[in-house]
């Protein structure tokens, strides 16, 4: 029984592991490009483009469109008709000497009906646009729109990267603080016992057990703190990456080893600046270029238009629909071309183009702070990741320098030349200098991760 059930552990256990997906930074920036929601609906917005695109084409294809048409008149229309026929008639017989002339009455008046109560119409008709300034302005700026969508998927692309990349640092950071916690831990463990072995020989004070004790439960409170941070670090990367909450991961980078990665010595205060890199700055460039292109096909429309059209139409009128003795279908074609020119239209389209002007204008406005806001980041990251890196090589040194002094004073301790007080002050150096350096790592791949965003970088 007791095999079965350590079977059973092992094996769940397994599995679990096996259901945990492993990311390095890459496979997670590329599963958030994959799967966030932001990505996808920018492509449905470059397909929405296309469609816009093939929409405002259609505008200037022909267009054909027939129709059939059914009435039936309740009440036939008619029109008084006085009786025009009878005099003439009586005339000739008077003038032939046929009958004797006599007065003849007033002319009687008699309704007359143009239509039939039955009407058929069967009708079809093409058209053409030959030309529309605006259309030709306007199909630019749909297209350059197509490309806008492009330059935002750029954007967010950007933006993912960078916050999938700092969340992933910060579970790096979390873990290697809790892997430095951790051997601490086992240290004071091992010194907890010895001191405790010393004092009961009588060579230590319970003072300096208390003491280590203190520390040892610190250093347990802020290994607990610390799974709370990397749970909290876990759910964010996996929110930046869209990924499912209440699924598990693990990252597979190496902290240190991301840090040797870092070439700082490429790097130049005052080398020049690519601002086309940077897709907000590719956004803001189309935005002038639309700007233009609506100045333009606004203006076009001061120019006339032209259409052709062409049009077939046969109708049956009957009394009864379907008596064939009655007339049969009467045909109608006709074409022709449509020309219409603007005159006044009370100063709209000179107000329109004025108001473009103003976009314009505020558009410039805009890129000129977004050249300067780049050059600012772009500045302020590359100082940043020099100082980052120079911080590093000093926390590494302070460390190295701290644990010299926490050995030595151990050492002094244990052969009882030196006091508890010294090596709890050497033991919170140490532990302040770990801190430090950790701290250093990551303030070093958040400023290399910010530089790359400065620069757009992959």
């Amino acid at each position: 029984m007791k095999y079965r059930l350590l079977f059973l552990l092992i094996t769940t256990g397994l599995f679990q592991l096996s259901a945990q997906d492993q990311f390095s930074l890459e496979q997670a920036v590329g599963y958030g490009l994959t799967h966030h929601n932001n990505m996808k609906m920018n492509d449905l917005d470059y397909l929405s483009s296309e469609q816009t695109i093939r929409e405002f084409k259609s505008t200037g294809m022909p267009k054909v469109k027939g129709g059939i048409d059914y009435s039936y008149y309740l009440a036939v229309p008619a029109q008084p008709v006085e009786d025009f026929i009878s005099p003439s008639v009586y005339g000739v017989l008077f003038q032939e000497n046929v009958i004797p002339e006599r007065e003849l009455a007033a002319p009687e008046t008699f309704e007359f009906s143009f239509v039939q109560p039955n009407v058929l119409t069967a009708n079809i008709g093409a058209s053409i646009q030959l030309f529309d300034g605006t259309f030709i302005y306007g199909l630019k700026a749909a297209k350059l729109y197509k490309g806008l969508i492009k330059k935002k998927r750029i954007q967010s692309e950007q933006t993912i990267t960078t916050n999938v990349t700092k969340a992933y640092m910060s579970i790096l950071v979390a873990e290697k603080n809790k892997e430095v916690i951790s051997q601490n831990i086992k240290v004071l463990e091992k010194s907890l016992s010895d001191i405790k072995a010393v004092y009961q020989n009588g060579f230590a004070e319970s003072l300096d057990v208390d003491r280590m004790q203190l520390s040892l439960e610190t250093l347990q409170t802020q290994i607990g703190n610390l799974d709370q941070m990397i749970q909290l670090s876990y759910n964010l990367l996996k929110f930046q990456m869209n990924y499912p909450i209440d699924q598990n991961i693990v990252v597979t980078d190496n902290l240190e080893l991301m840090v040797e990665q870092i070439i700082v010595d490429e790097i130049t205060l005052d080398g020049p600046i690519d601002m086309s890199r940077r897709a907000e700055f590719s956004v803001i460039e189309v935005g002038q270029q639309l700007n233009e292109l609506d100045y333009k096909r606004t203006k076009a429309g001061y120019l006339p238009t032209a259409n052709a059209f062409i049009n077939f139409q046969e109708s049956l009128q009957r009394s009864n629909l379907f008596d064939n003795d009655e007339a049969g279908w009467l045909p109608t074609a006709v074409a022709g071309v449509s020309i219409k020119a603007p005159i006044y239209d009370g100063g709209m389209k000179k107000a329109q183009m004025e108001n473009i002007k103003l976009k314009m204008n505020k558009t410039d406005l805009q890129k000129q702070d977004l050249e300067r806001l780049i050059t600012l980041q772009v500045r302020n990251s590359q100082r940043s990741i020099i100082n980052a890196r120079n911080t590093v090589n000093n926390s590494k040194k302070n460390l190295d320098l701290s644990q010299r002094i926490y050995d030595k004073t151990k050492i002094k301790f244990k052969e009882g030349i030196g006091s508890s007080i010294e090596v709890t002050q050497a033991e919170a150096d140490l532990y302040q200098a770990q801190g430090n350096y950790i701290n250093a790592l990551y303030d070093l791949l958040i400023a290399k991760t910010d530089y790359n965003l400065a620069l757009a970088k992959q």
